[in-house]
């Protein structure tokens, strides 16, 4: 399953953020190209407005990249993205039932 996929069907906050912090664990080893910002690889992923942050870096990188980064970049905001969305969908259904054990 896609991360972004996995992000989506999480049913907590506690979910997105372990797996946005698995997601940046390995780009730290995998960013062989160096492509994205340096504060994107920081640990650890310290709620909604840092998410936002990491957003806002990424975007403002995407222009400025050579075209072969441009790919790691997009990646990264739409995993990013993906976990925006689903944090302001669980904000605003307080009443979301937990995964089953």
């Amino acid at each position: 399953m896609p991360i972004t996929e996995a992000i989506r069907d999480a049913a907590t906050e506690y979910e997105i953020f372990f797996l946005l912090t698995a997601y940046v664990e390995a780009i730290n080893y995998c960013d062989k190209l160096d492509a994205l910002p340096h504060a994107m690889k920081n640990l650890p992923v310290a709620g909604v407005n840092d998410v936002v942050a990491r957003m806002e870096a990424l975007r403002a990188g995407l222009g400025a990249t050579a075209r072969d980064e441009r790919a790691v970049i997009r990646e990264a905001l739409e995993i990013f993205g993906a976990a925006l969305v689903r944090l302001g969908a669980l904000a605003s259904s307080p009443g979301e039932m937990p995964i089953a054990a």
